[in-house]
Formats: C-alpha cells, sequence, structure tokens
C-alpha cells in the first residue's frame, strides 16, 4: 500500500507568522493553501535501500515530521513526486517516505523542493488586496468557493467603518458559484451561511465606532489579552501567534491561539474551517452580529467556538443543496472536552470520529474530516506535536477553553498511513 499525501499541515513552526496586522490572515492563508513553502537550495540527494530519499537543503528547513514534501526538477523523473517526512536527523537534512516507490537508485539530477500546499488555487483578488476567494484545483461542482475578506469598511468608506486597531478577524463564507470577488448578492445561488432575508448579512459592514458590526461568520486570529472579561472586537488586540492549519483540497482547519481567559493563563483556541462534506457544505467560524463594543463573551455565543466547550458553543453552519438557508449543525461527541477527560486514557493514541447532525430537523449529515476526538489527555505544549501509532500518522493540536486548573483539551490531525 502507497504512503498517503493527500492531507497536509503547517504550524507556527515552520516559521510562517499569524500577527497582529491586517493581512496576515490572508498571506497564512495563500502560503498554506497555494503556495506551499519553499526549501532553501538542496545541496546533496540520495536514496537508500529502502527506496527513501535523503537530502540535505542549503539552511534550516523548518519541516516537521509527517509533512508532505514536493519535489520537482530531478532525475530520473520518478523522484517528482509528493512524499511524507519520515526522520529529521538534523535542522539541514530530511529522510522522505515516496507515495509511489522508486526503483531507481542513482540520482543524476537534483532538482527543487518545497514543503506541499493543500491544494488550492486563487480565483479572484482585490486590487488593494484585503479579499482572496480560494477554490480547490480541479474542483467538482459540489467544490465551494471559499471567499475570505479583511475589509474594513463599507464600500463607500464611510456608512461603516471598522477601526483597524480593533481585534482582527476576517469575514468567512462559502458560495457555490461566483463571477468576481464581491458576487455574493445572487439569491440563487447558494451560500453559506445564508439569510434569504438579507443576501450580503455575511459581509456587510455598518456603523462607526463602537457601535459598528462587521460580517456574521469570522475567523479571529488577533485579540484582547483578557477575551473573557472585556468587549470582544473594541478592544486593543494582541497576537499569539501559535496555530495550526490542517487539511487537503477538500476540506481544511483553522486552528488559531487567541487570548487567554484571564490574562495570563491559557489560550481560548478555536477551530476554524471549511470544506465539503459528501453533498453538504460545511463552514466553522464564530457567529458574532453584534456590535464592536458589545461585551458578550466566548462562551455566550452560539457557535463562537466550534467543536469545543458546550454544544452551544460548538456549533457550525451546514447548507445541503435546495435549502432556503443555512442551518446549524452539532458535533456529535462523548462530551465536550477532547483532550481533557482523559476518558481512554490508557491509550497511546485514543481518537474518534466526528459525526455531526442538523440540529432543528436532527439529520445526521456526515463526519468531519480529518480530526478526531481524543480521549487521552496528552501533556503537550500549545503547538502541533507529531504521534504514529502502528502506521497511522496523527498532529496532536491543543484547542478549546479553559477550565477548572487552567488545562486546554486537544484534538488529533489524521493524516493517513505511512507504509
Amino acid at each position: 500500500m502507497a504512503t498517503d499525501v493527500d492531507v497536509q499541515y503547517f504550524s507556527h513552526l515552520n516559521g510562517l507568522t499569524l500577527g497582529n496586522n491586517w493581512g496576515d490572515l490572508i498571506r497564512l492563508l495563500d502560503k498554506a493553501l497555494v503556495t506551499g513553502i519553499d526549501f532553501t537550495q538542496i545541496t546533496s540527494a540520495s536514496i537508500d535501500a529502502q527506496g527513501d530519499v535523503h537530502i540535505t537543503l542549503y539552511a534550516a528547513h523548518n519541516a516537521m515530521l509527517f509533512q508532505v514534501v514536493e519535489l520537482s526538477g530531478f532525475a530520473p523523473a520518478s523522484l517528482n513526486q509528493k512524499y511524507r517526512i519520515k526522520g529529521i536527523p538534523s535542522a539541514t537534512q530530511l529522510i522522505l517516505k515516496p507515495k509511489a516507490d522508486i526503483a531507481e537508485r542513482l540520482i543524476t539530477t537534483i532538482g527543487t523542493g518545497k514543503l506541499a500546499s493543500l491544494g488550492y488555487e486563487i480565483i479572484f483578488r482585490d486590487t488593494n488586496d484585503v479579499k482572496r476567494v480560494y477554490r480547490a484545483k480541479n474542483p467538482t461542482a459540489q467544490h465551494p468557493f471559499i471567499r475570505v475578506d479583511e475589509s474594513l469598511t463599507s464600500p463607500d468608506g464611510t456608512t461603516g467603518v471598522y477601526a483597524s486597531t480593533y481585534v482582527k478577524s476576517a469575514m468567512v463564507g462559502l458560495l457555490e458559484n461566483m463571477e468576481h470577488i464581491d458576487d455574493f448578492e445572487n439569491p440563487d445561488v447558494l451560500q453559506l451561511p445564508f439569510d434569504p432575508a438579507a443576501p450580503a448579512k455575511n459581509w456587510t459592514i455598518s456603523g462607526t465606532g463602537t457601535n459598528v458590526t462587521r460580517g456574521w461568520v469570522k475567523w479571529f486570529w488577533a485579540t484582547s489579552d483578557d477575551i473573557t472579561n472585556n468587549p470582544l472586537e473594541a478592544f486593543t488586540t494582541v497576537a499569539i501567534n501559535k496555530w495550526e492549519i490542517c487539511g487537503d483540497s477538500n476540506f481544511f482547519y483553522v486552528s488559531p491561539s487567541l487570548g487567554s481567559s484571564n490574562g495570563a493563563g491559557f489560550d481560548i483556541k478555536p477551530f476554524y474551517g471549511c470544506g465539503v462534506v459528501e453533498d453538504t457544505l460545511v463552514l466553522l467560524g464564530t457567529t458574532r452580529l453584534l456590535t464592536a463594543g458589545n461585551r458578550t463573551i466566548w462562551n455566550d455565543i452560539a457557535a463562537s467556538c466550534p467543536l469545543v466547550y458546550s454544544e452551544f458553543t460548538s456549533l457550525f453552519h451546514t447548507m445541503k443543496a435546495g435549502q432556503l438557508a443555512s442551518m446549524l449543525s452539532a458535533p456529535i461527541l462523548p462530551d465536550y472536552r477532547s483532550g481533557q477527560s482523559d476518558i481512554y486514557g490508557g491509550t497511546h493514541v485514543a481518537p474518534l470520529e466526528v459525526p455531526f447532525f442538523e440540529i432543528n430537523s436532527k439529520t445526521l449529515h456526515g463526519v468531519l474530516p480529518h480530526v478526531a476526538y481524543s480521549g487521552k489527555n496528552h501533556s503537550f505544549a500549545n503547538q502541533a506535536t507529531p504521534i504514529i501509532s502502528d502506521a497511522s500518522m496523527y498532529i496532536h493540536c491543543k484547542a478549546g477553553f479553559p477550565r477548572i486548573g487552567g488545562q486546554n483539551g486537544g484534538f488529533y490531525f489524521y493524516l493517513g498511513e505511512l507504509e
């Protein structure tokens, strides 16, 4: 069986920054989803008796175990494929497990390499460089257009103005079809989230000062230092710069660390994400249609922190073809303390798939891809941590609200099998 190379992940440990600047999230998504991260010059390469490829780089690679590497420009041509990082002997050396076996054992031309992207392309970008529309490469009809908008003002620049010093977030939504970057007001086009009475609701900025309302479903990344005791948006921000992105061209997650619950404690860390599950569009994001100065805190907002804390906060948006409006769905979990409850603490890796259902109709829609509930409390730091169990590859990711004792939980990302 071939090694799985479809699911990729990135982390702040790769040297990419998600800082306290507008545009940082879009720049990060451009790298992770579209371009990948180029290596410096490969100074030497060889193939061992097992068919693994060993490369040495001119400078430090900042790569992590089980990430996907793509080589190109090599001869023999059979080397030009994707690999899993099987070993990291040093800061400039990598051992790569190929997806397809390599029959040759002699490399005649050394090419280039990079950490592969998740497999998307940029369909539209605006002249001010604050908006993107991404879509999977070689998409099917089911693959959505993913719109990410970091705009701070309404189109006229006056009726809606969000202060640049306020908490940073991107307005995010999925659309069935788009002809241009601001093509989101056609009620005949499936859109997530969607309110038939206000097709532009997810993208509207109105009001000024602390009375400004900006967007509906958002991905936050730089927030208040003490996020539970201050207004969620109208506050000077800090950036934690601890995050993970994981997924493939069908579905991906973004999990940024936000402000702490007490000004100096453990981070609030949601699971955002989007994509298609069978015939259902899925969007995980903080759902907040409130003014920037509203002091409503995270655990008082429905769908504020998908997958964690409670059913109320863990909700997310779904839509099937033919629906007139988006629906809220809930994950099916043993509890909302993944990585905290330690219900299967006797095992090294204790993953459970995460099915989900639409809460009004009670219809079971499917299983969230790539992510798994952790039945074990791993004492890992707040960073992506590779784990192998038999041949299964996982990344453990901290997530959630601080609870009694100040301990965050965590989830697994399942990457596939290392054969």
